[in-house]
């Protein structure tokens, strides 16, 4: 048996807002917006690959609390894009006063990335563009190490 990951799951106090942003930033698609759990909605986003992003609104009575996902603590730490052109995407970006939360750095086999903080503060705050290089492949890596 294989596996993959399908989907990422965010809520959002407004999703139709948060899709609009990965649409302008990351040319996400829109798959379909419906209505999943009673009292809120479910958009799915094509992100490029086989992964959806899905950006849910909270159920009735639930509490605005959030868990903020932040480098270097436990839980959920980020979720990445690549891009052919991180330079221009990360100047897009600044250009844009979206926060960079970590410049363009580069490590082990050519691979940059940079953070970049996402279209809430909340749940899914930071977001991270990948740009990956001389055809390292993270999977690749992985199991040569295992």
């Amino acid at each position: 048996m294989s596996y993959a990951i399908n989907h990422v799951h965010i809520r959002s106090a407004n999703p139709e807002e948060s899709a609009s942003w990965y649409e302008k930033y990351f040319d996400a698609k829109n798959l379909f917006s419906k209505k999943v759990m009673p009292g809120t909605i479910t958009i799915a986003m094509d992100v490029g690959g086989s992964t959806t992003l899905n950006i849910s609104s909270q159920p009735p009575g639930s509490s605005d609390k959030t868990s903020p996902a932040q480098l270097n603590t436990l839980g959920l730490e980020h979720f990445g894009f690549s891009t052919t052109d991180i330079e221009k995407d990360i100047n897009e970006f600044e250009n844009a006063k979206i926060p960079i939360l970590m410049p363009i750095t580069e490590i082990t086999g050519g691979t940059k990335l940079a953070y970049i903080e996402g279209p809430e503060k909340g749940n899914h705050r930071t977001s991270s563009i990948t740009k990956i290089v001389k055809n390292y492949n993270i999977f690749q890596y992985r199991k040569r190490r295992m």
